[in-house]
């Protein structure tokens, strides 16, 4: 396909994970009626039926990511994509994580909000400083962020394994094995390895059949793959084997990719192109429109779920009007918080 068609296809999919991201965090049913069974219509709703739905939204994030790194890689090519990475990944990493821990630690003091943020006694010490800044301990958002940055660092050792095609597959056949086996990396998410170099293996040695022009076989094998992805996966519901849903959550993107025809995509709209952003903030408006729904609305099951399911609507509206706010008036910071993007 053409590079402009693929770059859209990709603003697309960035977008809907970042929707689903939202959805995933708009669960209020504990918020409207405190001491709720977990087997409560809208809990299992919330927290069980709709992030079963929409649970690839990481693992594709990070697929894309993985893709678009690995995309034309070179050894040469390596310090420059480093580089990148540094300004688009690194500095808003650490540049969110501080504002979240500043805004709590502000919010703490204001009558009304400090109820809300619900973190008493924070104050400002080293320990909370460096644990906010690198380890998101204010920003639970961000743990994606975190396992996407020791990704990137760990590029030239992942390449040493997938450049080979039949090595790679191996490699991720050892992943998987591990996983079975209750494997554990310290720090490193074993699954998110696994996402990441899955793709990465796509990127070095499928890319013309992932780039290739929309036709109804490509659509037919991603249907055949997201069958075979979502039967395999019935095991992990059944008996908790975690490598099913891992496996199917590899496979469910690139299913969704071959089946999306390019050709139909609109160009995205300017609301779709932030999604960054989104990501970032969405957190704050999702759970502070909540919250103050839930004390003006107690006990309201049909106003929490009503909420629930307007949630990414709002939320990408508010986001949308605090990046039009930075780029009118604070460029350069909107320029720090998005990564230059």
């Amino acid at each position: 396909m053409e590079e402009k068609l693929f770059r859209n296809k990709i603003s697309w999919f960035n977008f809907i994970c970042c929707i689903l991201v939202i959805w995933n965090h708009a669960g209020n049913a504990e918020l409207f009626l405190p001491g709720i069974s977990s087997a409560h219509p809208l809990m299992r709703l919330e927290y069980e039926v709709i992030p079963a739905v929409i649970r690839i939204n990481i693992p594709c994030f990070l697929m894309i990511s993985a893709y678009l790194f690995y995309r034309d890689f070179t050894w040469v090519k390596l310090p420059g994509k480093w580089k990148r990475r540094v300004k688009t990944l690194l500095v808003p990493y650490i540049t969110w994580n501080l504002l979240y821990y500043a805004g709590y630690l502000a919010a703490g003091h204001i009558p009304h909000l400090a109820e809300m943020v619900n973190r008493p006694g924070l104050t400002l010490t080293a320990s909370n400083l460096f644990q906010a800044a690198f380890r998101f301990a204010f920003n639970p958002v961000f743990w994606f962020m975190y396992q996407l940055l020791l990704l990137v660092a760990l590029a030239p050792v992942l390449y040493l394994f997938l450049k080979n095609k039949w090595i790679g597959l191996a490699f991720l056949g050892m992943l998987f094995f591990a996983l079975s086996h209750g494997a554990a990396l310290p720090e490193l998410n074993l699954d998110a390895l696994i996402y990441y170099s899955a793709a990465a293996w796509l990127a070095l040695h499928a890319k013309k059949t992932a780039e290739s022009c929309w036709s109804g076989k490509r659509a037919f094998l991603g249907v055949i793959l997201l069958v075979v992805g979502i039967v395999v996966s019935r095991e992990y519901y059944r008996r908790y084997c975690v490598p099913a849903i891992v496996f199917y959550q590899v496979l469910a993107p690139v299913s969704l990719w071959l089946m999306a025809d390019e050709r139909k995509l609109a160009a995205p709209k300017p609301w779709m192109m932030c999604t960054f952003f989104i990501y970032a903030f969405h957190f704050i408006p999702v759970r502070l429109i909540n919250k103050a729904a839930a004390m003006a609305l107690p006990g309201n099951a049909m106003a929490a779920g009503l909420l629930f399911f307007l949630m990414p609507v709002l939320a990408v509206a508010i986001c949308y009007q605090a990046v039009r706010v930075l780029r009118r008036f604070t460029p350069k910071l909107w320029r720090l918080l998005n990564g230059g993007r």
